[in-house]
């Protein structure tokens, strides 16, 4: 297990261009907080429709090359592999943008509905103290259990995306029972979330704060969510090799 962690912290850092390769990464980023706050600061403006398209180009840029690392490390390369040609990157950023949407319905219905029904939920004053912490923690479980099931479920729909598999088949949870079933899949799912979970604080960190510390926490999130798409792509490579026996 060690092993498959080292292995994918070493990473980013493998090949000739490495420096190039986060220096990239790290600028789009930039670029994407960067418009993203000033859509953000012109919300009341006809400007602010115009920086979200141009926060959209770089996101779905950086979308495209996580694609682009499963789909490599699905084939077996060891290698990062480049953000050339641009203009695959870009569909490949808006079909993983495709799926995380569409995997995201379903439990953002729920969740909708959860804490709506909470929220609307008439409370009397005799009654706020048991049936409001009540009330808090079946939201909370129902939230936090949405959250695991669509973290552990949507590397498999990538996956299945990365092996070329159509937009319906691979939200298609039926195709998808024996790789998240599998051992090796779940072992690697957990220690991405190690970095994945740290990345997405960091993310928060870039997009609202315009310091040094956001622009130093855009480039950690870059490598954060490369190291944590290569490991879970190893593991749906290892479930996936176990299938096809």
């Amino acid at each position: 297990m060690a092993l498959l962690v080292d292995e994918g912290v070493r990473y980013p850092f493998r090949g000739d261009r490495s420096t190039d390769l986060l220096a990239a990464g790290g600028v789009l980023g930039i670029v994407a907080a960067i418009t993203l706050q000033l859509a953000a600061a012109a919300s009341t403006t006809l400007l602010a429709p115009v920086f979200a398209v141009l926060a959209a180009v770089p996101a779905v840029a950086l979308l495209g090359y996580l694609l682009r690392v499963f789909e490599t490390t699905v084939r077996g390369d060891d290698a990062p592999p480049s953000f050339r040609p641009i203009g695959a990157l870009l569909r490949d950023g808006c079909r993983l943008a495709a799926v995380s949407l569409g995997y995201a319905v379903g439990p953002a219905v729920v969740l909708a509905v959860t804490v709506g029904g909470v929220i609307r939920a008439p409370l009397s004053p005799d009654s706020i103290g048991f049936v409001g912490s009540t009330a808090f923690f079946a939201a909370s479980t129902i939230v936090l259990v949405l959250v695991v099931a669509f973290g552990y479920g949507f590397p498999a729909a990538v996956g299945r995306l990365a092996e070329g598999d159509r937009l319906r088949a691979a939200l298609d949870p039926r195709g998808q029972r024996s790789i998240l079933a599998h051992g090796g899949y779940f072992t690697a799912w957990t220690f991405a979330a190690l970095f994945v979970v740290p990345g997405w604080a960091f993310l928060l960190a870039a997009l609202s704060q315009p310091t040094p510390f956001g622009v130093v926490a855009v480039f950690v999130t870059f490598y954060a969510h490369v190291v944590a798409t290569r490991l879970v792509a190893r593991g749906y490579r290892s479930a996936a090799k176990t299938e096809d026996r």
